[in-house]
C-alpha cells in the first residue's frame, strides 16, 4: 500500500474512532455524576486535563478543549467561583497562568474517575480477553504515534 493510501485509511480510522469514543464512553462527563457540586461536560473535561497535566497553561487547556479564549475564560471562571480550579502566573514567565485543581477539584477528579473506571469496566469486560489485550495494544500504538507528532 502505497504512504498516501496509508494516511487516508489512518485519517479514517480517525474520524471513525471519535464518534464511537462518545457514544461508549462520552455518558461518563453527560450524565449525572451524583455529586454535590453539577458540572458541565467541558467542565468535567478540563477537570480531567488539568488533573492529568503537568503546568497544563489557559492557552493549553484552549487548545485540547477546542476552545476559543472568552468561552475558555468563563469556563476556568465558573471553575474558579465553584472552588475547583486555581489560576497562578508562572513564576518563570509571567505572560503564562497556570492552572491547578484545588483540594476540592482532586476529590471531584477522584470521584469522576472512580465513576469513569467503574463504567469503563462494565462496557469493556464484556469483551473477550483477546478483544481487550488487542484494543489495549492498539490504543499503545496510537498513544506512542501521537506523542511522536
Amino acid at each position: 500500500m502505497d504512504i498516501n493510501k496509508e494516511i487516508k485509511e489512518t485519517e479514517q480510522l480517525f474520524l471513525e474512532l471519535f464518534p464511537l469514543y462518545y457514544h461508549k464512553f462520552g455518558a461518563i462527563f453527560r450524565e449525572d455524576d451524583g455529586l454535590p457540586m453539577r458540572c458541565t461536560k467541558n467542565q468535567k473535561r478540563a477537570i480531567l486535563l488539568i488533573a492529568k497535566g503537568n503546568d497544563v497553561t489557559s492557552s493549553e487547556l484552549g487548545r485540547c478543549l477546542d476552545m476559543r479564549k472568552g468561552s475558555l475564560t468563563s469556563l476556568l471562571d465558573s471553575l474558579e467561583e465553584m472552588g475547583l480550579v486555581r489560576r497562578r502566573p508562572d513564576d518563570h514567565d509571567r505572560r503564562r497562568t497556570l492552572l491547578y485543581l484545588t483540594a476540592d477539584g482532586k476529590d471531584y477528579f477522584a470521584k469522576m474517575m472512580k465513576r469513569h473506571e467503574n463504567m469503563f469496566t462494565e462496557i469493556i469486560s464484556t469483551l473477550s480477553p483477546e478483544d481487550i489485550k488487542r484494543i489495549r495494544h492498539g490504543l499503545r500504538d496510537v498513544v506512542d504515534g501521537l506523542k511522536k507528532i
